[in-house]
């Protein structure tokens, strides 16, 4: 027997057998189930051989493969890679003491403000204080071990909240642990914490995420060091309300017995010249470095125009339709996504900056750009050239904050010049009144500060520092991923905003204008627009724009013969023109769609009446399954200006039918208008159907949670 090894294979199928052949009995009823035709022969034999099968799955055929996951691992990560991964820690208390900090700086930021707004806390408080603090990602760190924290520590957090009241995406989990506090009954005594709001008051939930977050933490026991504070994006006031949140941190840091140091300039990038000449071929460092692609966004490809035409009739405005092509790019869309354009600063602002900077000899010079500390994020990515860096890389038409004006005094290059910016950094009111008035970039302020000097011995470093990241501007998509799904549409309104003042100058929408440029359409303005260079790609003619897709949960429903409400004034209407279309091509072909009602507001139907032509068509089509009620802001009927939400108070009852009958309902433009629709929607509710406010709410909030009531709104 010692000569005659049964493999292991033959081993496991003989013990998986055994119990099948002793349950069938095999040696006394094969007389039994001798088959008496061929038919049941070859049934006996089938299901033997599907018994045989099954319980030998998994041991004998198709057994898993232990190394499977290695096909799903990045062969480019090194094994100490790997390793530093593992290690890494996600608890928060371990890593301020394992790290020595003394503080932990979180950040919940949808658009990179609360995250820019943590970095300049953070390296404020090492410059100034000798404070060692820790600016972290919410999404980094396990929540519940905040509650692991020690009394010798503090927390700052700094959210945002935008759409409906919603956290910014990275801070999912930490706002599922703040809303399981009260049901876990978890206790915070030693946390010690500050909080700081980014919002925007045209939204009906304004620093909601804030207030939650702040009345949980109190709940459970957390002290506050001083009471919040909040931003408010509507009266273009983050910066400043960041200000002085800050300031008072740094009174109670005083407080508490912390040396202020002199606060020297001091960077945190190292940025040299280097040697070599711009190529025009060279396109890799005009797209943006800090885009991360992701779940929800796409990679940044240039998408050629393949055609552009002007919505407005009349009027001194543009309105824009710019088709581009996905081409062979990986990038797919649904209807209702969004498109984030990346636009390129105007000639004139790059060549004005350069001027003030008595850098225009080295513009075509490739910078070398490095970190000086681990908390540093380069804007501008090595290799590209000065130019590049800010036509392409950097806000250089944004205006300057109180806070640069001030770190900018001490470079002035003559007394006049560091007087007036002392004078005006120091003073909020005497700043609020002069940005009130005067749209000053960096470049202009330089300029206005010293007309006959350059700022030579200003460093590149605090340029690049001082000013923000260039960053994408999203519209609706305005096409149908069903009927298109290889061109991308967008509708843009081009924004020239006046400024009254000596010069009459004009504030330009940086995007708007940027695609006006790229159309080769005409401008409708009785001024000036800015000028821009624009990529070209063989073979396509025209130009071609920077582009990325985000997701998005403006959708559709998926049976369509679900009713539809559609609310939108101006602009507002792309992402329902792309959701008609897609019913209309349904009903062509036979599928049964439900009745669409549609509120659309503008200014005249003679001027700026969007997609007009394209509406009466579909109005054609579709016959009684859509009905369109539209109000005109400028043409007024007994002296009284209609606005869309005017029209849905109007239409109350129709609505409110609507919604109980299962209608899904949308809401797309500015802020203002769908917070109105909301107070117009909620008044009908009472008054038909005799609801309190608390009754009210938990309708509103029952039909948003199941995604009956959804807004797509800026602000």
């Amino acid at each position: 027997m010692d000569s005659f090894n049964l493999s292991p294979n033959i081993l496991e199928l003989q013990s998986t057998l055994h119990p099948l052949l002793k349950t069938l009995q095999i040696s006394s009823t094969l007389e039994s189930l001798k088959p008496s035709t061929a038919a049941d022969g070859v049934a006996i034999v089938l299901f033997l051989l599907s018994a045989f099968g099954y319980l030998t799955r998994g041991r004998v055929w198709d057994r898993p493969d232990p190394f499977y996951k290695i096909y799903f691992e990045r062969p480019q990560l090194a094994d100490s890679e790997i390793s530093n991964r593992t290690a890494a820690t996600r608890n928060i208390a371990q890593k301020l003491e394992e790290g020595g900090f003394q503080v932990v700086i979180f950040w919940g930021s949808q658009s990179g403000t609360a995250e820019r707004f943590a970095e300049a806390l953070g390296r404020e408080c090492h410059t100034r204080f000798g404070i060692n603090a820790l600016v972290a990602d919410l999404s980094d760190y396990d929540a519940d071990t905040i509650a692991e924290i020690q009394e010798k520590h503090f927390v700052a957090f700094l959210l945002s909240t935008y759409g409906e009241g919603d956290p910014s995406d990275n801070a999912a989990g930490f706002w599922d642990w703040v809303k399981r506090l009260q049901e876990q009954k978890t206790k915070l005594r030693n946390l010690r914490y500050l909080a700081f709001g980014l919002g925007n008051s045209n939204y009906k939930y304004y620093n909601r995420v804030l207030v939650i977050v702040v009345d949980a933490l109190d709940a459970a026991g957390a002290t506050a060091l001083m009471p919040p504070q909040r931003a408010d994006d509507a009266r273009g006031a983050n910066e400043e309300d960041f200000q002085s949140w800050k300031d008072n941190i740094f009174t109670l840091f005083c407080g508490m017995g912390y040396d202020q140091k002199s606060a020297a300039y001091q960077p945190t990038v190292n940025v040299e010249f280097g040697a070599g000449a711009h190529s025009e071929k060279d396109m890799i460092h005009q797209i943006p470095a800090h885009h991360q692609q992701s779940s929800t966004t796409s990679a940044i490809f240039p998408l050629p125009i393949r055609s552009a035409r002007e919505l407005f009739a009349a009027g001194d405005r543009n309105c824009i339709h710019m088709e581009l092509d996905l081409g062979n790019t990986d990038i797919i869309y649904k209807t209702g996504d969004h498109i984030g354009i990346w636009p390129c600063n105007p000639d004139e602002e790059v060549e004005r900056l350069l001027k003030s900077l008595a850098l225009d000899d080295k513009r075509t010079c490739y910078l070398s750009v490095s970190p000086l500390d681990n908390s540093a994020k380069p804007k501008v990515p090595s290799g590209c050239t000065l130019q590049d860096a800010l036509r392409h890389h950097l806000e250089i038409c944004a205006s300057v904050s109180r806070k640069t004006i001030l770190d900018l005094a001490q470079f002035a290059p003559n007394p006049e010049a560091k007087t007036m910016l002392l004078e005006l950094g120091q003073d909020r009111q005497r700043y609020e009144q002069f940005t009130s008035v005067t749209h000053i970039t960096l470049a202009r302020l330089l300029q206005l500060a010293s007309p006959n000097e350059t700022w030579s011995f200003l460093p590149l470093s605090f340029v690049i520092e001082a000013l923000l990241a260039l960053q994408p501007r999203y519209y609706s998509i305005s096409s149908s991923s069903v009927i298109s799904p290889r061109r991308v549409a967008v509708t843009a309104l081009v924004v020239n905003k006046a400024i009254t003042n000596e010069t009459s100058s004009t504030i330009h929408g940086l995007t708007s204008n940027y695609l006006l440029s790229a159309s080769k359409l005409p401008s409708n303005a009785a001024f000036p627009t800015p000028s821009f260079p624009h990529t070209a790609l063989q073979p396509f003619e025209g130009g071609s724009v920077y582009a990325h897709i985000r997701k998005s949960k403006f959708k559709l429903p998926i049976t369509s013969s679900t009713p539809l409400i559609l609310i939108a004034a101006g602009t507002g209407f792309a992402p329902f023109r792309a959701f008609l279309t897609e019913r209309a091509k349904l009903y062509t072909i036979g599928k049964p769609i439900g009745r669409m009602l549609l509120f659309f507001g503008c200014r005249s139907p003679s001027s700026d009446y969007i997609y007009r032509d394209e509406l009466e068509k579909l109005q054609e089509t579709l016959g009684d399954k859509l009905e369109i009620i539209t109000a005109f802001s400028r043409e007024m009927g007994n002296g009284k200006k209609v606005y869309v939400q005017d029209r849905v108070a109007e239409y109350g009852d129709k609505v409110l039918e609507m919604l109980d009958a299962g209608a899904n309902m949308y809401i797309c433009g500015k802020a203002g208008m769908a917070r109105e629709v909301d107070e117009k929607i909620e008044d009908a509710l009472m008054k038909t159907k005799g609801l309190d406010d608390g009754q009210v709410k938990a309708w509103v909030d029952g039909l948003k949670k199941r995604g009956k009531w959804r807004a797509d709104v800026w602000g």
